[in-house]
């Protein structure tokens, strides 16, 4: 996981898992039937930053093996690769985001009970409306006619971030630094007056318990009553056999913090699905060059994607250097570019790059980085590829694109 960051891409993967086993989780014979096979039942996952995750999630999810009428679910092994240690530590006590749509139904449907009743009452008042404004009688009949097309429960299993995974990560976390996750500089971070508003205090209180400080910090007056929520949140036999357990066992989080470049060479897996969202390329071009794009390239199963928010031709050119066959990732509703996908397999191409678009990365705009040690500064790779833009012999990118309009202004494409 590239510059994990606050590791949200790693949350949406979680939380599209869990929902996507919502109903299975809930089956106590689940904890009979878990198992680990080797052969086919890991799926590693390289989380490098990216939003769009669900296709390729729903292709890995639907080739779990089935023991008669009870499916079995794989356990993903996600690596997590960031070298800001603070940032990981405080990426699962954040407070998630609620966004207008999820105010909005959460608090309509308990006004109104049911959407039918909102939108009678909209449209009676609208009538009303429709005496009173004459000028506007044709938008207002187009109004009354609109219907409530979004899916919010769609959205909320496809994007909202499952209520277990940060206590997971936290979880995860207390593991993985041994019991001293809440460190002294965290401390002196959370309690940051530009911090606190954004910190979930309730994550906090966990994490405290969960490396057994919670005696030194919380005062005489509030430790029954704290040590209560603990016990009916996370000890009791009642939650024991919640599904909580059962989803913490379908992931297995490893913490790579160092520079990239070292920690990719030190990794021997394969991944079924790599996010690579790391700051854009004038930032970090060393996250960027051709030869990380190579390990990347070699850690990448056959049937495997690797998914980026970039749509530069420089970095699609650093994925053709590298063999990758690469395409577009589109908004599912809008249609809109969102990124690129690089895979192995030609046939993982929905849709495809135009003429237009791979003739651009054959112009200078597409001159790739290059770190050929793997340990170049950032100013050293910067340089490098300056040096090679200023000499090269190959078109702008606006001396492309003029070539490729007419005289009208119209693309010959």
């Amino acid at each position: 996981d590239v510059c994990f960051g606050i590791g949200y891409n790693t949350k949406a993967l979680m939380s599209f898992v869990i929902n996507s086993n919502e109903n299975f989780l809930k089956k106590e014979k689940f904890l009979k039937i878990f198992s680990r096979k080797k052969n086919n039942l890991n799926n590693n996952i390289a989380s490098i930053d990216n939003n769009n995750t669900c296709q390729h999630q729903k292709s890995l999810l639907t080739s779990n093996e089935s023991i008669g009428d009870n499916k079995i679910i794989s356990r993903f092994t996600i690596d997590c690769l960031e070298i800001n240690e603070e940032l990981v530590k405080i990426s699962p006590l954040l407070k998630t985001v609620i966004t207008p749509q999820e105010i909005f139904t959460r608090i309509v449907p308990k006004i109104f009970n049911c959407f039918d009743s909102y939108w009678q009452i909209k449209k009676f008042l609208s009538k009303i409306g429709l005496l009173f404004a004459p000028r506007n009688r044709r938008e207002i009949r187009e109004l009354l006619e609109l219907k409530f097309r979004n899916d919010y429960d769609y959205i909320d299993n496809e994007y909202r971030i499952h209520k277990f995974v940060n206590y997971i990560l936290v979880n995860k976390l207390v593991n993985h630094f041994n019991n001293n996750y809440i460190d002294t500089n965290l401390k002196k971070m959370l309690k940051k007056r530009k911090i606190k508003p954004f910190v979930d205090s309730a994550l906090v209180r966990y994490s405290f318990f969960k490396q057994d400080k919670k005696y030194k910090i919380i005062s005489k007056f509030n430790l029954f009553a704290f040590l209560h929520n603990i016990y009916y949140d996370h000890l009791s036999n009642r939650y024991k056999k919640a599904k909580f357990n059962v989803a913490e066992k379908l992931f297995k989080l490893n913490f790579h913090i160092n520079d990239a470049r070292k920690s990719i060479l030190n990794i021997n897996e394969e991944y079924d699905l790599i996010f690579l969202d790391a700051f854009t390329f004038s930032k970090a071009p060393e996250l960027w060059t051709v030869e990380f794009m190579a390990e990347l390239y070699k850690r990448l199963s056959p049937n495997g994607v690797l998914m980026t928010y970039s749509n530069s031709a420089l970095v699609r050119n650093t994925f053709l250097e590298n063999n990758f066959y690469i395409g577009k990732i589109l908004d599912k509703n809008t249609g809109k570019c969102i990124g690129t996908i690089a895979t192995k397999d030609k046939k993982k191409i929905e849709h495809p790059l135009s003429n237009y678009e791979m003739g651009l990365c054959s112009t200078r705009a597409g001159i790739p980085y290059h770190d050929q040690t793997l340990s170049l500064s950032k100013k050293e790779i910067l340089k490098q590829r300056e040096i090679a833009f200023k000499t090269s012999d190959l078109m702008t990118s606006s001396q492309y694109m003029r070539s490729r309009t007419s005289k009208n202004g119209e693309s010959n494409e």
